[in-house]
């Protein structure tokens, strides 16, 4: 047997088995595509598309709830053009920070690292204006050791802290890191809000400002690292749980783009506005407005390092994260995000739902089932991230619903195929021998000859053969040893002829085989070789073997013959070979 016979046999099997037990099978083959899914999202295999799906999530989510109490002081291109080049003089920092606490803000938050000393005098001015202030945070950076970002998360390969000088440390309310990590693809969607380096617990600038706000204790604040949330307890005994993703860390939730979401104010327009108002003037910003407020002071300038892309916009000051997070804390807006073994068994459930429904469509109608359950899917995650603020997955489902299509489809395409081919050789092919039947050697034959009709050099040549004895075998050994016997012969026939000859059970006991191309000479060399394959073969049934032989006649194709002909010759050159002794080869 050939090894596309064995496979297309292996295949029938398969198909037969998956038809005869629908439901197990169905289940199976929904359960091997959910493994194959689940073991890609174990492995981040479709990490980016994960990536990119949440991103168009985030640009096509209506604008969520904010705070007006976060305001931003922008250290923009107006700021740096009349004040200079960045850094500026700590007497800046000192004079807008004892301006705005004159205002009583509830906060003033520096996404700044001031970790440099500068000219002394300049810098006592800052350390007594932010004393006076009060509620002042400052922001330090950790360096770390290339880019290896899933070590940093952990606290591991930092090279070294940037932090304020001692002065300022002192005098702040609190300090926190400013570090905001991208993804792979360079992205900012999530930072750590807290990270163990050197056996101490450090904050996110944006974490620590907010358990202030919210009244919340460093005691009171702890990670489930089971239930991967943040759990704060405020000071009135509430509780706020916020959902942290697989690696622990706080998924930002973009509220707009630059500009849209909080109100924006010149770090150098309130200088002036203050000094207007000292002066009598008009100011151009009524600083009344920064009552009560937080206040967040950072780098804007498109031309500054703090510019980074994030889901809604491909240019954003790193500032505006610590805004976004403030607000989910001030609004209990988080972005969560299901328990891993929930997403697995999300894939492992439409897997099985698809599998079984496409099964039991035809494939025109699986393509629109197909197209269907992704547009429900897609809008699915769209609505449960709009509503509930739930990041579910949506590159692996989607991955699982294709997959089901495009293997059943496969299957659908390989089964009817198969199945051709089975009707095709059930109609051409003797049920007994696997040999083509008269009906289709005749067909062929037909074919042939008009080929050698037509072609007056083309060669062409009939074998007819029968078993010696056939019909004694039979009344001695019984039917089924005949029948054993007929299945045999058939194989020696296939197997002593040309891969082109086309080789018939002629009826009963008898043979023919049609040589395409081959003179008498050639006849002749495949028959004896049938003729030896034969005699030297020993037939078993059971546990007794059986020998027979054969007769054989051909004929070859002559110009002023007809098919009827061939045969004709080819049948007398049979009972020749029959009548004078049996077992040889006899030409016409």
């Amino acid at each position: 047997m050939t090894l596309k016979l064995q496979i297309i046999g292996i295949l029938d099997f398969i198909i037969q088995k998956i038809s005869k037990y629908k439901i197990v099978s169905h289940l199976v083959f929904g359960i091997i595509v959910g493994g194959v899914i689940s073991y890609l999202y174990a492995s981040n295999s479709l990490q980016k598309l994960e990536l990119l799906s949440i991103d168009k999530r985030f640009q096509l989510r209506p604008r969520i709830q904010t705070s007006d109490r976060i305001v931003h002081v922008d250290m923009s291109e107006d700021s740096i053009e009349a004040i200079g080049r960045w850094p500026w003089p700590r007497k800046w920092h000192a004079a807008l920070t004892a301006m705005l606490s004159e205002y009583k803000p509830r906060m003033i938050i520096f996404d700044v690292v001031f970790s440099e000393k500068g000219i002394e005098e300049n810098d006592i001015l800052f350390r007594d204006a932010i004393e006076k202030a009060g509620d002042v945070y400052l922001g330090f950076l950790y360096n770390t050791i290339g880019t290896n970002y899933e070590d940093f998360y952990r606290g591991e390969d930092i090279e070294s802290v940037l932090r304020p000088i001692p002065m300022f440390r002192e005098a702040a309310r609190g300090i926190g890191y400013v570090n905001v990590i991208p993804d792979s693809d360079g992205i900012i969607r999530r930072i750590p809000p807290i990270i163990d380096y050197e056996n101490k617990s450090t904050y996110h600038i944006s974490v620590i400002s907010s358990m202030d706000l919210l009244r919340v204790k460093k005691e009171n604040l702890r990670i489930d690292f089971k239930k991967k949330t943040l759990i704060l307890k405020t000071d009135e005994n509430e509780t706020i749980t916020v959902p942290l993703d697989r690696k622990g860390e706080l998924i930002i939730n973009w509220v707009a783009r630059w500009g849209k979401a909080f109100k924006h104010y010149s770090y150098f327009d309130v200088i002036k506005s203050y000094k207007a108002i000292k002066e009598g003037k008009k100011p151009k910003i009524d600083l009344n407005l920064f009552r009560n407020k937080i206040l967040l002071i950072g780098l804007t300038a498109s031309a500054l390092i703090d510019i980074k892309p994030i889901p809604i916009q491909n240019a954003y000051p790193a500032v505006g994260a610590n805004a976004a997070i403030v607000n989910s804390f001030l609004t209990k807006n988080f972005i969560g995000r299901p328990k891993e073994k929930e997403e697995i068994a999300l894939i492992y459930f439409i897997s099985i739902v698809m599998s079984l429904l496409l099964f039991r469509v035809r494939p025109i109608n699986g393509m629109m089932l197909t197209v269907l359950a992704l547009t429900f899917y897609l809008l699915l995650s769209v609505f449960v991230f709009n509503a509930y603020g739930t990041w579910i997955t949506v590159a692996y489902p989607i991955a699982s619903i294709l997959l089901c299509y495009v293997l059943i489809a496969l299957y659908t395409q390989v089964a009817a195929t198969i199945e051709r081919n089975k009707l095709f050789r059930e109609a051409t092919r003797d049920g007994l021998t696997g040999l083509y039947n008269i009906r289709h050697f005749n067909f062929l034959f037909d074919v042939e000859f008009r080929s050698l009709k037509l072609n007056k050099n083309r060669k062409g040549t009939i074998i007819m053969s029968d078993i010696d004895n056939f019909k004694k075998i039979n009344d001695t050994y019984g039917h089924q040893v005949g029948d054993a016997i007929l299945r045999d012969v058939a194989k020696a026939f296939k197997g002593c002829c040309r891969q082109i000859d086309i080789v018939a059970r002629y009826g009963g006991e008898e043979f023919v085989i049609l040589l395409p191309g081959a003179g008498k000479k050639e006849a002749l060399d495949v028959a004896e070789r049938i003729r030896q394959s034969v005699e030297s073969k020993k037939f078993k049934f059971k546990d007794k073997h059986y020998t027979v032989t054969v007769s054989i006649g051909l004929s070859e194709f002559e110009d002023d013959s007809d098919k009827n002909d061939m045969i004709r010759r080819a049948d007398e050159a049979l009972y020749r070979a029959k009548t004078t002794g049996k077992n040889k080869v006899v030409a016409a």
